[in-house]
């Protein structure tokens, strides 16, 4: 048994909750009937639903004196995996298939007990359950001899086992023949790894160490129906994904958008599947806290959402991620920074592209900012012992008035790196750079491209040791 938290993503709940009608016109909603042996008089079971990787609720109902419930509505809910929540946080999955349903559990033990009417797709899938875990059963038994038998006792032991694995084997390609369309059988394809072959030798008879890598990539998803929009419903589509991102993709942003396209490409003609996935991939490159992974939003922006190709999205969504991407895309790294031009602390003007330095890092802060407060003097103190290196500071305060600033650079005694504030209003800075909040930090190297942003001076050290190993290799 599993245990769900109740609370809910309010935007996901409107936008997955979609009432749909018949082409009569009348809503074609659910109706399941469930007898649960075991549970109280009026203790509340709930029904709930999967939704790519999260869980939703449904629909709550009361155990009348016979231990039954019944959960009804004009709501039309798609085909997929919902399950049935239980005190005790006890959770009983089923396939809604059709819409009208009726079984029974025991609470105590609902795998073995549950039987089903009029739903041969729960009928496989519980079949499925109960034969897999008589298997194991045996196999647990057979393991735990394993532990104090005897070498003769053992060999027997051993086949005894191996031939519960065929049988297992057996039954799933079985399985698979005889539920061609059930989405159990999506669900089981879906799950199942790939198998790896051996990987083929050289002509000189060596082995290349990363074939089965390449060949484990390129074949993951062969099992995987992209086009079925059932597999939003159930938890394995998206766990599979993830997967895959984790840990066969390289997290660079060039790598990520072409694995990203791939997947948008083989869901495009599943409706839900496709809208979920371009949905997710884009808040989460948004929202990522991730250095250069805007780049994946900004590619999602322009190629999906500002081609038309998210038909679900509304002019005024659509509007305001192209805002945001083009605010975002001339600050992506390998960009070439805006060019700044700011009067320093004796009214002379000062352009960021004219800092001769193999350097620059490019400092917006506020002496009014309790952050900056903290913030300016260490890395001021940092610049103090690295500027010999090439490194120049454009720092460039954001208030509108002398006094505050001048006074905070006299009390902190930072007077020697390149001081700056846009005295004339010559500049919206805050739009050409983004600066919502302060302090911010960007790192451009000595043309002046972006290869750096929003990091904090403690890791100043550790990233241009790094990128000074990069451009080495």
């Amino acid at each position: 048994m599993n245990s769900i938290k109740l609370s809910l993503l309010s935007i996901l709940f409107i936008l997955t909750s979609i009432s749909y009608s018949n082409a009569t016109g009348k809503p074609s909603g659910y109706d399941i009937k469930v007898h649960i042996k075991g549970l109280k008089h009026a203790d509340t079971v709930f029904l709930a639903r999967y939704y790519g990787d999260k869980r939703f609720y449904q629909d709550t109902a009361i155990v009348d004196a016979k231990g039954a419930i019944e959960f009804i509505d004009t709501t039309h809910l798609k085909e997929g995996m919902y399950f049935l929540l239980m005190p005790g946080q006890k959770i009983f999955d089923f396939i809604l298939s059709p819409s009208t349903l009726s079984f029974s559990i025991n609470e105590a033990d609902p795998i073995k007990s549950a039987q089903f009417k009029n739903s041969p797709d729960n009928t496989a899938f519980y079949g499925y359950q109960n034969f897999f875990l008589t298997q194991k059963e045996k196999a647990d038994t057979l393991n735990a001899q394993l532990k104090t038998a005897t070498p003769a006792q053992k060999a027997a032991l051993t086949k005894q086992l191996t031939a519960i694995d065929s049988t297992m084997l057996i039954y799933i390609q079985n399985f698979l023949v005889a539920n061609p369309k059930s989405l159990f059988t999506a669900i089981l394809k879906t799950s199942k790894d790939i198998d790896v072959p051996p990987a083929p030798k050289r002509a000189d008879g060596s082995i290349d160490s990363s074939w089965q890598y390449h060949y484990y990539k390129k074949h993951y998803f062969d099992n995987v129906d992209f086009t079925d929009d059932r597999l939003i419903r159930t938890p394995v589509l998206i766990t599979k994904v993830d997967n895959y991102f984790k840990t066969l993709v390289v997290p660079r942003p060039d790598s990520l958008i072409k694995e990203i396209d791939m997947i948008l490409t083989k869901s495009a003609p599943a409706k839900d599947l496709y809208e979920y996935f371009v949905r997710e991939f884009t808040y989460k490159y948004e929202t990522s806290q991730v250095m250069g992974m805007d780049a994946v939003f900004v590619h999602l922006g322009k190629n999906y959402y500002m081609k038309n190709k998210c038909p679900w999205a509304t002019q005024a969504t659509v509007d305001k991620i192209a805002d945001r991407v083009g605010l975002l895309e001339p600050l992506l790294l390998g960009k070439k920074a805006p060019n700044l031009y700011m009067t320093d602390t004796t009214g002379t003007y000062r352009y960021l592209h004219d800092v001769k330095a193999k350097y620059t890092i490019l400092f917006f802060w506020d002496s009014q900012c309790g952050h900056c407060q903290q913030e300016t003097p260490k890395l001021y103190e940092w610049w103090l012992k690295n500027r010999s290196k090439g490194i120049q500071v454009y720092a460039a305060n954001i208030e509108r008035k002398d006094e505050e600033w001048m006074k905070f650079i006299r009390s902190k005694n930072i007077r020697e790196w390149l001081n700056v504030r846009d005295s004339k209003t010559h500049t919206d800075f805050k739009i050409t750079y983004d600066i919502y909040a302060t302090p911010v930090l960007y790192v451009l190297d000595a043309n002046k491209i972006i290869i750096a942003k929003r990091i904090g001076y403690e890791n100043l050290d550790d990233f241009l040791t790094q990128y000074e190993k990069n451009l080495k290799k």
